[in-house]
């Protein structure tokens, strides 16, 4: 395959996934979404650099990751690129009710500090090992073991006070 079709190959399998990492950094929809596009950009040019390319998921989300970084230290400025394929998204419908049907979920994941929502997003929401999770975060194995744990500590206890998790949503207790 030749690096576009191998692009349009991560696109399809990983939008979605990096779209939902990028929205525990940026919390907007549409922020995330151009924020793993201009992702996307990055990793077609660097493609080269890719050391393990049987999964390469946890690339793409150091990539994401950086890149919303990055767009805190400096002003957005729009990439027009004409490379990228088409894509035939989900309908607005299939969309609203898939993103419904995990709202009470993630919004109680998001709504915890960024340093615990990540790794648990990581972990339980992409199904990432915590080796992977330790080299995308760029965090010890142990720092991140502590992260998750403590994490879904105040999950816990925000459930067990009040059964609501956050202002809008409520949360079964068999989730956890």
């Amino acid at each position: 395959m030749n690096k576009k079709e191998v692009l349009g190959v991560w696109i399809n399998m990983y939008t979605q996934r990096l779209v939902r990492l990028a929205y525990t950094y940026v919390k907007d929809w549409l922020k995330a979404e151009d924020q793993v596009q201009e992702a996307f950009i990055k990793a077609f040019r660097s493609m080269d650099q890719l050391q393990n390319t049987e999964e390469p998921f946890p690339w793409l989300a150091r990539i994401v990751i950086n890149e919303c970084k990055s767009s805190f230290r400096k002003s957005w400025r729009e990439v027009i690129s004409d490379f990228l394929p088409e894509q035939k998204l989900e309908s607005s419908e299939e969309s609203y009710f898939r993103i419904v049907k995990d709202a009470e979920l993630h919004n109680a994941v998001y709504d915890l500090p960024k340093h615990y929502s990540l790794p648990i997003a990581l972990f339980y929401f992409e199904e990432l090992s915590i080796q992977e999770i330790s080299q995308i975060l760029n965090l010890n194995i142990g720092t991140v073991k502590s992260r998750l744990a403590r994490g879904r500590q105040l999950l816990s206890k925000k459930i067990k006070e009040d059964g609501y998790v956050g202002k809008r949503t409520k949360i079964s207790k068999d989730v956890l």
